[in-house]
């Protein structure tokens, strides 16, 4: 008997959940100040999650989301930080939350 196939991985669902729990954050965090505390675990769970998704993506070969992904993690790493005014990182972390949400929408629909 031939398996049946499969239309995602296992790890889809739980990876949409969090990029979506991610990018609300991280857009909502456009409109409301954080405290260092707070700013400073949205930039690790950022960078963190987009280092997972950069490796997925070279293995789905999805050149553009490598970039982007690439892109959100060197911009927010909490290893050798940038430091940019506040209005700044609201938009980094606004333009992270669109591309977060916007990734997973794929087969929601």
């Amino acid at each position: 008997m031939a398996k049946s196939k499969r239309s995602a991985p296992g790890y889809a669902a739980p990876l949409r959940w969090l990029s979506w729990a991610l990018g609300v954050l991280a857009l909502a965090s456009a409109f409301v100040p954080l405290s260092h505390d707070l700013s400073r675990a949205l930039s690790w769970a950022l960078c963190m999650f987009s280092i997972l998704e950069t490796g997925i993506s070279i293995g789905h070969q999805r050149r553009a989301a490598v970039v982007a992904y690439a892109a959100v993690a060197i911009l927010v790493n909490p290893f050798v930080p940038f430091h940019f005014p506040a209005q700044a990182w609201r938009l980094i972390y606004a333009g992270a939350g669109v591309w977060l949400l916007a990734d997973h929408l794929e087969g929601v629909f």
